[in-house]
């Protein structure tokens, strides 16, 4: 077999397990905050009129995603609803084109083709689904890192003098990141500066930095569309700021969420380190602002710039832990996969320690990216319950938020696009609540209750009781979840019931993901006013669902 046959096919192996997962864990159900920026948008816009316009440039919070807004727009023109399956696929397809883009780059540094392997097993992993399984995420958070490494690729040439043409459409995706996420301005800014730095003519610098104002100035134009987020405020410890930046791309080395933040740290850290160390020798070679590792360098620029503006923008007062979110760890992973590019790329003319390197980071990679895919795996399930669960109390019971008096009109919105069906429903429904046999023949299962208080925000509910049985297993069946019921004759409520993960060993050993036993919040204070019985329900599409009675009577209000 050829080797490059062999190369395409080792590398293609971690790109369609991610596609495949993707498909088998992307759910019909809106996320809470693609309700308002997607639903929304297009039940108010949708025939086009007078105010349409206007709201595809109206915010959410600080970003415009326009993007989101223009592909959900034309599968109500073409499909009469939103398939958010299809978002999800075809939105992390920038994904595939971004590792292409760092390929393609590699490759104009003459870096061997194999040394490229790990990059793809450090890109397609699933520390990221919180973005990667998330409609408007993807279409915010993808391809604002695609257009904008599309800028940067277009601008820095490294065969030959930037064209008219390239030189247009870097402007273009440039233009289009800034309205794809509010980190998408800093293309705007790189592309002046590798202008500049290029010594490109006077007139195409002073076209870019006239358009580039008129762009920035209608993005700040935009917000005041919008209503103003006043939830973060400024990061003025300039440590925390730091510690924030360095976690921020730093957290794919927190390969157990939470587990190893110190790790994460010191990644980012040693990237930064790397970034420093490399560039000050490279620059002293010509031509450096034409070379690839300049390129590259670029491109680290928008992610370091990224984590410099969430650092000082969304650490306080949550602390320097949100860096490490789940819907920031792409940037984390193309960080790393930059830093390893620009480091074999530096070395390459050392065979024994670029060889060295590249074992390392391929073994490590894989076992990353196989840790991802077991600490993920079980989040899927638990978030199809709990999505499931959403969905019918808010079209039912008019709530989302069930520990929450306020709603921000989110029930409202699902309602009102459930009425319109904008939203597909490709799957049949996972139980039909009617059909639920909740009388005396139902089995009667052991549980406890333990009511305690939370400390929280005026307009929250302060008591909570946490439910536990230990009878009942969550096998990982397709169309299967487990849902705490509370009923009486007028209403019923669900909540996801959570399951605890095995480790590892036990995983191998006994085929077993989950421990023994459901949990679950209830929380009752918001609820219709009434006596409720518990129940646990266990909804498998396509076959009768299973109900288990519990002893306990809740009085809502407490």
């Amino acid at each position: 077999m050829p080797k490059r046959i062999l190369f395409s096919i080792v590398a293609g192996i971690p790109i369609v397990v991610f596609f495949l997962y993707l498909y088998r864990f992307s759910i019909p159900f809106a996320n809470e905050d693609d309700l308002p920026t997607i639903f929304a948008f297009i039940n108010r816009a949708f025939p086009f009129d007078e105010q349409a316009l206007r709201l595809f440039f109206t915010p959410f919070r600080e970003h415009v995603i326009l993007p989101a807004k223009i592909v959900a727009y034309l599968q109500v023109i073409f499909n009469g609803c939103v398939d958010l399956r299809m978002m999800i696929l075809f939105g992390n397809l920038c994904w595939v084109r971004i590792a292409w883009l760092l390929y393609v780059s590699a490759r104009e540094a003459n870096s061997t083709p194999l040394y490229f392997l790990p990059v793809p097993f450090i890109l397609f992993q699933v520390q990221f689904t919180e973005t990667a399984l998330w409609p408007m995420a993807v279409w915010s958070n993808m391809v604002v890192i695609w257009l904008s490494f599309e800028s940067i690729h277009l601008l820095i040439n490294t065969k030959k003098k930037l064209s008219n043409w390239s030189f247009t459409l870097a402007f273009i995706c440039a233009a289009g990141a800034t309205f794809s996420n509010g980190n998408g301005l800093l293309s705007i800014l790189l592309g002046l500066g590798i202008l500049i730095l290029q010594r490109v003519s006077m007139g195409r610098i002073v076209v870019w930095a006239l358009l580039g104002a008129l762009f920035l100035g209608g993005y700040w134009w935009t917000k005041s569309l919008g209503t103003p987020d006043n939830t973060y405020g400024l990061q003025t410890n300039p440590l925390k700021w730091l510690m924030g930046v360095c976690l921020f791309i730093g957290g794919y080395g927190d390969f157990i969420s939470g587990s190893f933040k110190g790790l994460a740290a010191i990644l980012g850290a040693l990237l930064l380190f790397v970034l420093a160390i490399v560039n000050i020798k490279a620059i002293k070679q010509a031509p450096y602002w034409n070379s690839t590792i300049f390129k590259l360098t670029a491109f680290a620029l928008f992610v370091l710039l990224t984590a410099a503006a969430v650092a000082l923008l969304r650490t306080e007062p949550v602390g320097v832990d949100s860096a490490l979110l789940g819907r920031y760890r792409h940037y984390s992973a193309l960080m790393v996969a930059i830093g390893y590019l620009i480091l074999v790329i530096y070395l390459q003319n050392n065979r024994i320690v670029v060889h060295r390197v590249f074992i390392g980071s391929l073994a490590i990679s894989i076992g990353v990216g196989a840790l991802s895919y077991y600490r993920d795996w079980g989040y899927r399930y638990m978030d199809y319950q709990k999505f499931w669960a959403d969905s019918y109390n808010m079209e039912h019971n008019n709530l989302l938020y069930l520990n929450w008096k306020s709603q921000s009109g989110l029930p409202e919105i699902y309602q009102s696009t459930s009425i319109k069906n904008r939203l597909c429903q490709p799957e049949l429904p996972l139980v039909t609540v009617s059909s639920l046999q909740t009388d005396s023949l139902a089995p009667v299962i052991p549980t406890t209750i333990e009511w305690g208080t939370i400390s929280g925000e005026s307009g929250r509910c302060i008591r909570v009781g946490v439910v536990k049985t230990d009878t009942l297993t969550f096998n990982l069946n397709n169309g299967e979840a487990w849902l705490w019921m509370l009923k009486n004759d007028q209403h019923k409520y669900f909540i996801s019931a959570t399951a605890i993960k095995t480790g590892p060993i036990q995983l191998l050993t006994k085929q077993q993901y989950f421990k023994p036993g459901f949990t679950g919040e209830l929380p009752t204070c918001f609820l219709q006013k009434g006596t409720y019985q518990l129940f646990l329900v266990n909804a498998r599409r396509g076959q009768p669902s299973r109900v288990f009675r519990t002893n306990h009577l809740i009085e809502s209000g407490q």
